[in-house]
């Protein structure tokens, strides 16, 4: 029965709402966790952990697949980031992991001020879906990982939704790399789950990390930015995040 809950309680949302309910007896969340660690020990001796989970998101397409199957607004994603200072005239912002488009789209039909928007993408599919799809001459699309990615000049805003939780071990190589590549007060806005999870999905390919708010702001301070406050984004219903905004 555990077995079967962690393996599909992120795919299917019955066995989603099961795990929550469950995992608040301290027993069973400490069998889901014992699970969970035992099979991300078998996939490190079957090859590399890290190079899986980067595949999975390398070789996809953009479409709703990225997004639970449902097409989604960026809209709340926007909000997020303009309360908190990241759109602005004269202002170079960078999106890791736009994915097939949507915070983009909600940026242009908004009308939100910027003066060059990077969009750096692991997919050469959505690279190429990104550049088809978006011809503003003030919008570049990168291909490239969060980690290693030259960007070649400085920005001012870096945000990223629903890719920060999949980056295996943890998000602090992508912010370790990002954070000279950022003006000296900057600000960095994305978004984790909260909890104490980590795990990869029964794809086996799919690795999603959880994050309780102490672990995000250690992380932070670890990669040479500070934590400016917590707050949430309500992707789709029942899909809230916590997000974490930061400056350098």
């Amino acid at each position: 029965m555990l077995r079967s809950l962690v393996r599909w309680s992120d795919s299917r949302p019955g066995l989603r709402r099961a795990r929550r309910a469950l995992s608040r007896a301290p027993l069973v969340s400490r069998a889901i966790e014992a699970l969970d660690e035992a099979r991300a020990r078998r996939l490190e001796r079957d090859g590399d952990p890290r190079g899986r989970s980067k595949q999975r998101w390398s070789e996809v397409e953009p479409g709703p697949g990225l997004t639970w199957g449902v097409e989604l607004s960026g809209e709340a994603a926007v909000d997020v980031c303009e309360r908190h200072g990241a759109f602005g005239e004269g202002r170079t912002i960078l999106e890791i992991g736009p994915g097939y488009g949507r915070i983009m789209g909600a940026v242009l039909d908004r009308g939100v001020g910027f003066e060059r928007y990077l969009g750096l993408e692991l997919s050469d599919q959505n690279a190429g879906h990104l550049r088809e799809t978006f011809t503003d001459p003030r919008i570049e699309i990168v291909q490239g990982d969060a980690e290693s990615a030259q960007l070649g000049e400085r920005v001012d805003s870096v945000f990223s939704f629903l890719t920060f939780k999949h980056i295996y071990p943890s998000f602090e190589g992508a912010l370790t790399n990002l954070r000279p590549q950022l003006r000296d007060g900057g600000v960095v806005v994305f978004d984790l789950i909260e909890g104490t999870r980590s795990y990869f999905q029964r794809d086996e390919q799919t690795f999603v990390h959880e994050y309780t708010r102490a672990d995000a702001e250690e992380i932070v301070e670890r990669s040479g930015l500070t934590l400016e406050t917590f707050d949430t984004v309500d992707h789709a219903p029942g899909r809230t995040r916590m997000v974490v905004v930061a400056r350098a």
